[in-house]
């Protein structure tokens, strides 16, 4: 089944804010995640929850689509990260509730995230000062939406290959600190 994105979820902006001392909720920026989206941890608090805040706060699923600078790509908020708001230079996704049965969240992200039409849009925008895709762009993306059963598999396939990457990354890393140690040692005879 294919449909445009805007048939099966609504788009929210992300707000702009500026930190507080006694803070006590997330506000996720492009840069607390890896260029494939993974979540850096380690990240603190920024804001205090009030009012104003309350009905920005992500919930379990929401998507949030990186659309300003270099890096598009779209990651799935969980609430075991902690209560959070987005920052400005995401799009929230919010799948609709007659979709949620249709499309799995984490297909979704991974789908935009590697979408040849994205890719057009930011490639034709080289040359502007920050590159960014509106909500109106994103609404026309055409989703291919399979059974879940597949939707399943292809997360599972693309979290392997990017749990390789990591660990190859990391030997590289560790045999690249062996050979400076045989390196340093051999100097010192």
């Amino acid at each position: 089944m294919k449909t445009k994105l805007s048939n099966i979820a609504q788009f929210q902006s992300g707000i702009y804010e500026n930190s507080d001392i006694n803070s006590d909720t997330l506000y996720l920026q492009a840069v607390h995640f890896t260029r494939s989206g993974v979540f850096d941890e380690k990240v603190q608090p920024y804001l205090k929850l009030n009012d104003k805040l309350q009905k920005h706060l992500l919930t379990e699923g929401d998507l949030l689509f990186a659309a300003k600078g270099l890096n598009n790509f779209a990651v799935v908020y969980h609430n075991r990260i902690g209560k959070a708001v987005a920052s400005s230079s995401f799009i929230i996704i919010k799948v609709k509730e007659d979709a949620k049965q249709k499309i799995q969240p984490d297909y979704l992200a991974w789908f935009i995230t590697h979408n040849k039409q994205i890719k057009l849009t930011h490639e034709q925008q080289l040359g502007t000062t920050i590159p960014s895709i509106s909500m109106k762009q994103l609404g026309e993306l055409e989703i291919d939406i399979p059974p879940i059963a597949l939707q399943k598999k292809i997360i599972a396939i693309h979290q392997l290959r990017e749990k390789e990457k990591e660990l190859t990354a990391r030997v590289e890393e560790w045999k690249d600190k062996q050979i400076q140690i045989l390196l340093s040692t051999a100097t010192k005879k």
